[in-house]
């Protein structure tokens, strides 16, 4: 037997892989992997975007920084791709998130399959909830920042709105960028015909 002082022990190239293991299981349950797939995306640029997801999911930093947690902090690389010499280009990291905004409406309603027959929803109850956040820069090539009521007491800034219907259970049916200037009921006749489209529920009369 050999005994072993704690505080002689060293390492190196240590990686946390906890919760990013977590978060891949749980995009694999939703079959994201599998709709980039059917919408034509290449194997590297699936891990590209689902490497950056799991980042931002479990460390909140941004593109830049994301790229930095890749190489020093997290396994998210070796868990995708199973190698450790495979890191995302910095250019493709920035094209993620377009990419993934292009495909926005039939990924929500991919979303919405999955988690309908994952759990048995039936999406009686539907809430609607706005909310905004601000941008510190002038935003002036921008056709939805606007000036408005900021919920985070910063109306000096242009803001942008978001628009979210959630079913009982907590899960998003489906969501939009509104601008920054939209009050709650501007924008709910148009999400209720939205929604109401998406789930084939009829209209009632006037």
């Amino acid at each position: 037997v050999r005994l072993i002082d704690p505080e002689t022990v060293e390492h190196s190239d240590a990686r946390e892989v906890g919760a990013e293991w977590i978060c891949l299981q749980a995009i694999r349950e939703l079959g994201i992997d599998e709709f980039l797939e059917r919408e034509g995306w290449s194997g590297v640029k699936i891990n590209t975007a689902l490497a950056h997801l799991i980042i931002r999911t479990v460390y909140a930093p941004s593109e830049l920084a994301s790229m930095d947690y890749m190489r020093e902090n997290s396994a998210v690389c070796e868990l995708l791709t199973g190698r450790e010499d495979w890191q995302p280009g910095f250019h493709a990291i920035y094209e993620v998130a377009p990419s993934l905004y292009a495909l926005k409406d039939r990924l929500e309603g991919h979303l919405c399959r999955r988690t309908d027959t994952l759990f048995n929803l039936t999406n009686r109850i539907v809430l609607f909830d706005l909310t905004n956040f601000y941008f510190e820069g002038r935003k002036e090539g921008s056709r939805k920042a606007k000036r408005g009521r900021s919920k985070e007491n910063r109306s000096d800034c242009k803001l942008l709105v978001l628009a979210l219907c959630i079913n009982a259970e907590g899960f998003i049916r489906y969501s939009s960028i509104l601008a920054g200037n939209t009050a709650d009921p501007a924008s709910l006749p148009d999400m209720v015909d939205t929604l109401a489209a998406r789930t084939r529920v009829p209209k009632a009369p006037d």
